[in-house]
């Protein structure tokens, strides 16, 4: 299989690093959770598609370039890190189910933050399939909508392991084709964009609104 040019590899990976290390000083991957992934190349640019994934278990704020995966579009092994005996982020299965139905997705971002996590459990039955909130400046920067349109994010039940998520998540981003998150409830949420930083501002925007509906204590919307 065909790596990544060096030098393109070499400045992903270590952009993976610094992504992993600015989201554990937001407070959004305390204790190795969470995780990025950045997918390059394709057929626009006449070359098979990439993607670099954080490893699993390692601390976020310590995390260097030497220590990210290249992988193929199957999850193969396309260059492992040079950093010894580590293992792909659990979250893997899941970013790929991301970039199978989000064909211009190419950054997948998985985060624990607590903002998130709260938003999942504002309906006190926690049996919410969704979180509606509308009319907030901030929607705009989540892609697809403007201040008055009803932003509709899914909840996913959380489950023992990483990998038994990926059938919901598939479904959720399926019935939700206008959203670009879906959240795990009690978990996290991934999100994702068109590039790294299309998808880094989302996340941070989507994190703004979960923060505002939290602390507006609103049920299930701010309709």
């Amino acid at each position: 299989m065909e790596k990544c040019p060096k030098e393109e590899g070499r400045t992903v990976k270590a952009l993976v690093a610094q992504l992993c290390e600015r989201f554990y000083n937001m407070g959004w991957a305390t204790g190795t959770g969470g995780g990025v992934s950045i997918r390059v190349g394709g057929p626009s640019e006449g070359r098979d598609f990439r993607v670099f994934v954080a490893p699993s278990g390692v601390q976020k704020e310590d995390m260097v370039g030497d220590d990210v995966f290249e992988l193929d579009m199957d999850q193969n092994i396309v260059e492992p890190p040079k950093t010894p005996n580590l293992r792909t982020s659990a979250c893997t299965p899941l970013w790929f189910v991301v970039y199978k139905h989000r064909p211009k997705a190419m950054c997948v971002i998985h985060t624990h933050s607590m903002h998130a996590q709260l938003a999942t459990m504002l309906d006190p039955t926690e049996e919410a399939d969704s979180i509606k909130i509308t009319h907030l400046e901030m929607l705009k920067g989540v892609g697809h909508h403007a201040y008055d349109d009803v932003l509709e994010v899914p909840i996913i039940d959380n489950r023992p392991t990483e990998d038994q998520l990926a059938d919901q998540l598939e479904e959720a981003v399926l019935k939700y084709p206008k959203c670009n998150a879906v959240l795990v409830r009690r978990h996290g949420i991934y999100a994702w964009g068109d590039s790294w930083e299309q998808a880094k501002a989302q996340c941070e925007s989507f994190d703004y609104l979960f923060e505002t509906a939290v602390k507006l204590k609103v049920g299930l919307s701010l309709l």
